[in-house]
């Protein structure tokens, strides 16, 4: 797989056979061939560049920012990093019965009378060995379900990282594929999957409460003037003050943001002014009090995001200050199920403290994390919008799709 993928499993080793793939797409079928790819089959280059360019056509008509109004008869999962770990959707979609793991199902299935209405949040490849699998499988579902299977785009959707066209066909990603069809040259399949990444989204909220990002938000409506709030292994240095009262970036601005998403190819650590507000929303840095912010000027109570690999559900939250310019402050950062329990409990105690948070949620769903590997679920209910979801991270359902240690590893790294 290249030194690039250092987290590669016996399953992304087994070897794979050419599927044949019928292009009269529809729920039953998409279902039947990702089946098919979970006993080794795969697409060819041409099927999967017809996949990935119906849905890009699919993704180009939404705008930057979807607003998603839930059906009181959904069941909303939210899906982190899965870096090309294909085994990740295949317990999250069909279980692991020698795990314990049940099947959540696919997007659009009716399980327990609720509709899976899935949010796939950035970073679908890179690091494991069968990115082709999950990027082909998310297409083929949006496809199919376009309205159960919703995808954000993540930085590793970007040139910098699987699609850099370093010695003539990429380091990462296109490394990956190249491995797999190493008689194909790139240009066969890499023009169909940027159309694909750069049609994707950014962020989507639900229910108007839940905001869904890949990285993070903004640090403020105008960046001029705004320093870096830590050094980066791209930027090294030394911490910038960060100036107090930014005015929080106003959420519908992004709709309206140049250049397109479909021209920002590059979400690179260190941007171009024009690239630097798209940059923001894929890239995490520690600007908790500027998030709380946010959610605050923008009416929103919970943010979900990804891109760190948090080993849990990580839940940080914010409670309102009474000091001069301090609005918010960070209550609690849960990092495991025993912090979870007692901090669910201090705030099913003290109905003032519930009542005016501000949570943010990290999910990761990959084994990369070297910890465990998670879903988030909510059910939704009949009400007015913003009473249909549930949007307190602690009364949601978490899937457990195992710990890193539970994926037969043959190499890993960074």
């Amino acid at each position: 797989m290249g030194v690039t993928h250092s987290f590669i499993t016996e399953w992304d080793n087994a070897p794979k056979s050419i599927m044949q793939f019928e292009r009269n797409v529809t729920p039953e079928s998409a279902r039947e061939t990702f089946k098919r790819m979970a006993n080794h089959e795969i697409p060819n280059p041409d099927d999967y560049s017809w996949v990935c360019r119906k849905a890009a056509a699919h993704y180009n008509t939404l705008p930057n920012h979807v607003d998603i109004d839930v059906d009181p008869g959904d069941r909303v999962i939210f899906v982190g990093d899965l870096h090309g770990c294909f085994e990740s959707l295949i317990r999250l979609f069909l279980g692991d019965p020698s795990k314990g793991i049940q099947p959540t199902g696919f997007p659009g299935d009716i399980v327990g009378g609720r509709r899976n209405v899935y949010l796939f949040n950035g970073d679908f490849i890179d690091r494991g060995g069968s990115g082709y699998q999950i990027v082909f499988a998310l297409a083929l579902f949006s496809v199919s379900n376009g309205d159960c299977c919703l995808m954000n785009r993540g930085n590793h959707e970007s040139d910098m990282f699987g699609l850099s066209t370093q010695s003539g066909i990429g380091n990462k990603y296109m490394l990956e594929v190249a491995g797999k069809f190493p008689a194909l040259d790139f240009t066969h399949y890499r023009p169909a999957t940027c159309d694909f990444f750069y049609s994707l989204p950014i962020a989507h909220t639900f229910d108007g409460n839940i905001f869904v990002v890949h990285g993070g938000v903004p640090m403020g409506n105008d960046l001029s003037g705004v320093p870096r709030a830590a050094p980066t292994y791209f930027s090294p240095g030394t911490p910038q003050n960060i100036p107090r009262n930014l005015k929080p970036y106003v959420l519908s601005n992004l709709d309206t943001l140049v250049p397109t998403r479909q021209q920002t190819t590059n979400f690179e650590d260190n941007p171009r002014r024009q690239s630097e507000l798209w940059h923001s929303f894929v890239w995490s840095y520690d600007r908790m009090p500027y998030s709380a912010d946010f959610m605050e000027a923008n009416k929103i109570k919970t943010m979900v995001h990804s891109h760190t690999a948090t080993p849990y559900h990580q839940i940080t939250t914010f409670l309102p200050m009474d000091k001069p310019g301090e609005k918010y402050a960070v209550h609690s950062v849960v990092k495991s199920d025993e912090m979870f329990q007692r901090v669910k409990a201090f705030f099913d105690t003290h109905q003032l403290a519930d009542s005016t948070k501000l949570c943010i949620l990290e999910i990761f769903s990959s084994p990369t994390n070297n910890g465990s590997v998670y879903a988030a679920v909510i059910n939704a209910k009949a009400g007015p919008k913003g009473k249909k979801l549930e949007f307190d991270p602690f009364k949601w359902d978490y899937v457990y799709l195992g710990a890193a240690a539970d994926y037969t590893f043959v190499q890993t790294g960074q």
